[in-house]
């Protein structure tokens, strides 16, 4: 069960007005649409996937999780509520642990599961499921010794670390040429290898590696200096699930725009985890930017007077 905080909500309608969103079902998708909001009234439940818990998007705690990707389901949680009609009973946000990625994507794919935040932007994976607003982005980088810059050059004989079936593995693959990968089933599997240093190289998003670094490897440096690839970090659901895509989208957009806005609470939530006193030490303005991004492509707010 997710730690519960105050509802964020009730903080970002404080903030700001939602007048347009967000992304429909696809126009040619002759999947029947069942409508997960009504499941998650009836069953109570938003039923959200758990895949490691590891910084920034997880943190296990003794209650629950906790994390930026709880930041995020929790504002959803409180958009389903606020969409119940009266006399429904509140929906409460569940949890359900993945041994690995695959797993955790097959849950949703088969409707064991709503909903999985933290989830790395790829064409293959759009293919089965349906992306949300980005809450988040990430670079494909490597935790390396300081004598590796990460150019595919000074990897070529290299064995690099990866996640199974992460966005990573098949950047790095794609790229680079004669180095070898060792794969493994968890984020912490992974960074438990390099602690241990049965690899020295581990490949994986910038912000994973950056939070959990002076764990692993604090002597490292995170290379190369501009990333392989760059990927949006949001939240997936299954491609018959549109009414809850819409939710989460007008959830995602009301957090960001009370963020852009200056919102103590969406602040304080969110910096926790990636902002200037956090591991990541990204500053206001540096995330402010980035939503004000997110939210031109997809939304239009409109301050609260």
């Amino acid at each position: 069960m997710a730690l519960l905080r105050r509802p964020l909500l009730t903080l970002l309608a404080m903030s700001s007005t939602l007048l347009v969103a967000c992304q429909k079902p696809k126009a040619n998708d002759t999947t029947p649409t069942t409508s997960t909001n009504q499941n998650a009234a009836n069953s109570g439940q938003l039923r959200a996937v758990v895949i490691g818990d590891e910084l920034p998007m997880v943190r296990k705690t003794d209650k629950g999780y906790d994390g930026l990707s709880f930041v995020v389901l929790e504002a959803i949680r409180d958009q389903l509520n606020a969409e119940q009609g009266e006399g429904q009973a509140a929906v409460t946000l569940t949890t359900t642990n993945a041994a690995d990625v695959e797993s955790g994507l097959e849950m949703i794919r088969s409707g064991k599961a709503d909903i999985a935040c933290g989830v790395g932007f790829s064409w293959e994976r759009q293919k089965q499921f349906d992306y949300t607003l980005p809450f988040a982005s990430s670079g494909i980088r490597l935790l390396a010794p300081t004598t590796i810059d990460g150019t595919p050059k000074s990897l070529e004989g290299q064995t690099i670390g990866v996640v199974a079936n992460s966005v990573a593995a098949s950047v790095l693959a794609n790229n680079v040429d004669n180095a070898s990968f060792q794969s493994f089933a968890t984020p912490a599997d992974a960074l438990n290898a390099l602690k241990k240093g049965d690899v020295k190289l581990l490949a994986g998003d910038s912000l994973w590696l950056r939070a959990n670094q002076n764990q692993a490897a604090p002597d490292d440096v995170i290379v190369p200096a501009v990333p392989y690839a760059r990927a949006a970090i949001g939240c997936i659901v299954g491609e018959s699930s549109s009414s809850l895509l819409d939710t989460s989208n007008i959830a995602i957009g009301r957090l960001l725009q009370a963020y852009v806005d200056g919102n103590k609470e969406a602040r304080q939530e969110i910096n926790a985890w990636i902002g200037q006193d956090s591991a990541i030490g990204l500053t206001d303005e540096q995330i402010s930017h980035y939503y004000r991004m997110v939210l031109s492509t997809a939304a239009e707010f409109q301050p609260t007077p």
